[in-house]
């Protein structure tokens, strides 16, 4: 079956002031020239495409800008919609582009184009273009992730428990000895995979080369498994692809336990990730902080009931947007919708974040009444290390999930950070809406989409997928 799209390509142009614009790197000039190169989609599927790559040459750190999700944008003058792959830049001078086209059948096509720095660039592009077309004849294939960015540092905390027979040494031991029989040894047993034991908890909050297993009396047993033994496996700063890797084969030694001796997780453990901000300005943060409150409603219906606003154990995970109500003085009435929010609007609880002068005013607001909030700013005042946490997802030793929540707390961390600010939905907006918003303009990952769109389905009576569901009784 042959699928075909016809697109344009062209350039959208505006004038920055120059007391407003950017020096170059080299400090020579200003960058007065706001563009956006674009691939607009005029006809047939857009998700035909699977990434743009533009090559914008040497003067761009980075050189390529990849595009790989499509945005519906409404053409000045014909007020003709097209769905637009593009990077936005600004430059000093004129620049051509090298663009490659791929499709999800492995078709390819390339091209280039010289960008024009005038107003009417975005109109000329679609009233004297002929439409491109790609013909794409091969089997779709499966899409995968956007890699994690170099030098994105990242740590998980995993809450578990193992048989009452099987104490942590027992699994650390097994982890090892499982990676030294061949398990990885193409790059090495290093410290940042070796898994140690520690009697007492605290051990867990000191930043260390190592994977940690550490006691954990905040978790409760299963009923099966009365007299197990409960901890918390902490991983040591790990970063992009190759922290990922290692985590792979942690967990994989961890499944690889023997069948009487398996471990467990139910529905009062859960799996926290820690992204590293230290690069990030208070007005980053702030962003970071707005976003999250303006998709936490969306959130929720990427976790297991137990995990959400107003479960039974949302003590260890409270909602943001209530402390910031909290805050504002508004939360006295609450909604029916589950989503805990009060009388405080949208646009008052943003406004509120954009106040705060610095982080740790920015971290009480957040976290009015310490760490145990769905995102917790609180290591960030502290001092003990530049993280902010997620703290929300459910427990799990099944590495696509720890993988996908990773990737999507990164990425929601290190976009929300460098886009601009956010503006608030209505208060009228649907949670189908959000999810296609943060898609779409946030996380900028089809790939990821799909997965949490699937996740969403899979836990309609909210089902985990870890040997506890949600429809029964899993925790005594």
């Amino acid at each position: 079956m042959v699928v075909q799209v016809k697109f344009v390509i062209g350039n959208s142009y505006s004038q920055i002031p120059r007391n407003q614009a950017r020096l170059s790197r080299n400090g020579s000039f200003r960058c007065i020239h706001d563009v956006t190169v674009f691939v607009d989609i005029v006809e047939g599927n857009p998700e035909t495409i699977e990434r743009v790559t533009f090559d914008l040459g040497a003067s761009f750190t980075p050189s390529k800008f990849i595009s790989n999700t499509a945005v519906a944008v409404k053409l000045p003058g014909t007020g003709n919609v097209v769905w637009r792959y593009s990077t936005r830049q600004q430059m000093y001078a004129a620049a051509t582009a090298k663009i490659k086209i791929s499709g999800m059948g492995g078709t390819t096509f390339n091209g280039s184009h010289g960008v024009l720095l005038r107003d009417e660039a975005e109109s000329s592009a679609h009233r004297f273009s002929i439409p491109i077309v790609l013909q794409e004849q091969r089997r779709f294939r499966p899409m995968k992730m956007a890699k994690l960015r170099d030098g994105a540092n990242f740590g998980i905390e995993l809450e578990l428990s193992s048989p009452s027979h099987i104490n942590t040494a027992m699994v650390a031991s097994h982890v090892n000895s499982f990676k030294r029989q061949g398990q990885g040894q193409s790059q090495g047993n290093t410290d940042n995979d070796h898994v140690l034991t520690f009697n007492e908890w605290s051990a867990g909050r000191d930043t260390s080369r190592s994977w940690k297993l550490v006691p954990d009396g905040s978790i409760v047993c299963n009923r099966a498994q009365p007299d197990c033994n409960r901890f918390e496996l902490v991983s040591p700063i790990l970063s992009g692809g190759v922290g990922l890797s290692t985590v792979s084969k942690i967990l994989k030694g961890l499944d690889s336990m023997p069948t009487n001796s398996k471990l467990k997780v139910n529905k009062s453990m859960g799996f926290h990730v820690h992204v590293d901000v230290s690069g990030f300005s208070t007005s980053q943060l702030i962003k970071i902080c707005q976003q999250f409150i303006k998709y936490e409603d969306l959130l929720d219906t990427f976790m297991p009931m137990s995990r959400r606003t107003s479960s039974k154990s949302d003590a260890y995970f409270q909602s943001n947007r209530r402390s910031v109500e909290q805050y504002i003085g508004s939360s006295t009435t609450t909604t029916s919708s589950g989503g805990g929010r009060g009388a405080a609007t949208n646009r008052q609880v943003h406004d509120a974040l954009g106040r705060c002068p610095d982080v740790e005013s920015l971290a009480h607001l957040m976290n009015q009444q310490g760490r145990y909030y769905k995102l917790n700013l609180q290591n960030l005042i502290t001092g003990r290390q530049p993280t902010i946490e997620f703290r929300q997802h459910s427990a799990t030793t099944n590495y696509s999930k720890v993988s996908a929540w990773v990737r999507f707390c990164v990425m929601f961390c290190y976009n929300a950070a460098r886009f601009a600010e956010p503006t608030p939905f209505r208060q009228s907006k649907s949670l189908e809406d959000k999810f296609d918003a943060l898609f779409i303009f946030l996380i900028k990952d089809r790939a990821m989409r799909d997965y949490f769109r699937q996740r969403q389905i899979e836990l309609g009576c909210g089902g985990d997928g870890d040997g506890c569901n949600e429809c029964e009784i899993c925790v005594g």
